[in-house]
């Protein structure tokens, strides 16, 4: 698979290159070939990889790397990023089955940047399993834009996490403020621990009279208790457009409609003004019945 991902990356970033960007580029694989120290030689092209590519981001949201099970977008990776992907495919493809031993040099050896490009490309990677250790080392971190490389359209979270660790990602992402509409899986995922745990976040928010993080919704409403759907409904008429998006999109996720549920989202619709949500709710038809 690694072959084809690589090849699939290398010909979207080249088509956003200058002419002296790409020869770079085709440069740094023939250093990587011909290097007697692999790792030594991927870090110091990799340390260079930002000035010589940009930090622009890659923007066409209709790009991305198809894998055996997803399709993982790439719009949110700078060409750095993508670079350093790039890179890493390339050595790996040299290393005679050494993945997981080229990944720790990497990783312990390398900055931020390193580590995000690794989180980044975790799913593309032969010996999938045996990385997790290094994932859930980055989830330890406070750093939001390294953190935000392991939750923002990765999918490795969503294989690979027990429920538990996937749970404790969710809340980590929401205790920092990170987006967690970006998370893969979070809708498949959901359970009742990790509803639990946002309702007892937020009424540790409320009682610290502290705002609540305005995508928790959609981690809580699955499996909310009376306290949580009760929550919801209150947020659904908050002066905050995305307190009333996302409480209200999170509802419309769980088919079909429990009565109730169907009655407070007729009622917000009578009331609403905002354009957006307007249509989401009306794309529902909720004043129909089911």
């Amino acid at each position: 698979m690694q072959i084809e991902i690589f090849n699939s990356l290398k010909q979207q970033l080249v088509s956003l290159l200058s002419p002296e960007q790409v020869d770079w580029l085709y440069a740094s694989f023939d250093k990587l070939e011909a290097s007697d120290d692999l790792v030594n030689t991927l870090l110091i092209l990799s340390a260079i990889t930002r000035r010589k590519l940009g930090e622009q981001y890659i923007e066409n949201k209709e790009v991305g790397l198809k894998t055996s099970t997803t399709f993982i977008p790439i719009s949110h990776w700078t060409c750095a990023e993508a670079g350093r992907g790039l890179l890493i495919l390339k050595a790996l493809s040299l290393a005679n089955e050494q993945t997981v031993s080229i990944i720790q040099q990497y990783f312990e050896q390398g900055d931020e940047k390193e580590v995000t490009a690794i989180c980044r490309v975790l799913m593309l990677l032969d010996q999938t399993e045996l990385l997790k250790p290094f994932a859930l080392e980055v989830g330890r971190t406070n750093s939001k834009s390294l953190f935000l490389s392991l939750i923002q359209y990765n999918p490795f979270p969503q294989a690979c996490y027990t429920a538990h660790e996937f749970n404790q990602l969710v809340l980590k992402a929401l205790f920092l403020g990170l987006e967690i509409g970006t998370v893969f899986g979070l809708r498949e995922r959901a359970n009742k621990e990790l509803s639990q745990m946002c309702e007892d976040y937020i009424r540790e928010r409320l009682a610290a009279k502290r705002s609540i993080p305005v995508d928790i919704w959609l981690a809580l409403e699955p499996y909310a208790s009376e306290y949580g759907e009760e929550m919801i409904f209150r947020y659904m008429s908050d002066e905050d457009y995305q307190h009333r998006y996302y409480s209200i999109f999170a509802l419309l996720q769980n088919k079909p409609i429990s009565k109730i549920r169907k009655i407070k989202l007729n009622e917000r619709l009578s009331v609403e003004d905002d354009k957006k949500i307007l249509q989401l709710l009306s794309t529902m038809e909720l004043t129909k019945q089911e």
